[in-house]
């Protein structure tokens, strides 16, 4: 009999998308396993792109009960949690009967004595999917070193999507390096796409502002988590901060070019794909 795996990561983009390929691992191991996801529910019409699960469960962090949620899952009989978040939330929702839970270690202290005193014992430490592996470890997966993939079926046309956005303001690169960027590309030839959240609208205007119509089009918040997917998938280059966009569009066959500035490798969050390269100082 194979066994019911629930897997919780609830947030954010770029964790959510790096998950990809242990559920793939987990799929191939057991076939005819139930494999189910839960993710905040913002995210779970992009999550069923994914792949490999047999339900993607959408928690409504701002309206629904916990508790009730929590009765739900236990309904479900799951062998195995891995809980790849970690935080209050998940704390709650893992504490499930006769369940084996396996708790994703993140390594926090060493990542607050790197930030605040440059002490690094992240040094030869897996990145973020490793340690998604490492979680998993009583199930037999093994990384393999695969990149997160979600598969489309678009063409590449002569555009570049350029993602000037990122969670924290000390990751964005100054817009005015990506107009200088957006200029000679346009000089070139291909026309410019921003993309981004509905917050981030005004930053897109910034840079398309420099631009005619014909040239750059601000996208920002005119799509849908579950519609970027194919419209990245549209270009033939993503230049990106360190973001969840810079994962989609890695994941789903874009070259990227990322740009990291306080973000370092140790944190785990490097692209895996071959034609992904990162940019840092």
């Amino acid at each position: 009999m194979q066994p019911h795996i629930l897997i919780i990561r609830l947030s954010s983009l770029g964790d959510l998308i790096l998950t990809i390929p242990l559920l793939e691992a987990l799929r191939k191991r057991y076939s005819g396993a139930r494999i189910d996801l839960l993710v905040k529910k913002e995210y779970a019409d992009l999550a069923w792109l994914f792949g490999f699960v047999d339900e993607v469960i959408a928690f409504d962090t701002d309206n629904e009960d916990i508790a009730e949620l929590r009765q739900e899952l236990a309904e479900n009989h799951y062998a195995y949690v891995l809980d790849l978040h970690n935080n209050l939330r998940s704390k709650v929702l893992r504490i499930l009967p006769h369940a084996e839970i396996d708790i994703i270690q993140k390594r926090s202290f060493r990542r607050w004595l790197l930030v605040n005193f440059k002490i690094n014992l992240l040094k030869n430490t897996p990145d973020t999917i490793g340690r998604y592996f490492e979680t998993a470890k009583d199930l037999g997966v093994k990384d393999e070193g695969n990149a997160p993939t979600i598969k489309t079926a678009i063409d590449q046309q002569r555009k570049i999507a350029i993602i000037p956005g990122s969670k924290h303001w000390n990751k964005r690169w100054l817009p005015e390096y990506f107009i200088a960027v957006a200029s000679a590309l346009t000089k070139d030839g291909y026309t410019i796409e921003v993309h981004g959240s509905q917050e981030e609208k005004a930053l897109g205007d910034s840079i398309v502002k420099e631009f005619t119509a014909q040239q750059a089009t601000n996208y920002c918040g005119a799509f849908t988590l579950e519609e970027l997917p194919s419209r990245l998938a549209s270009c033939t280059l993503a230049i990106t901060n360190d973001s969840g966009l810079m994962h989609l569009a890695s994941a789903v066959g874009v070259k990227t070019i990322s740009l990291f500035g306080p973000t370092v490798r140790e944190f785990g969050f490097m692209p895996r794909s071959k034609d992904a390269i990162v940019i840092e100082n």
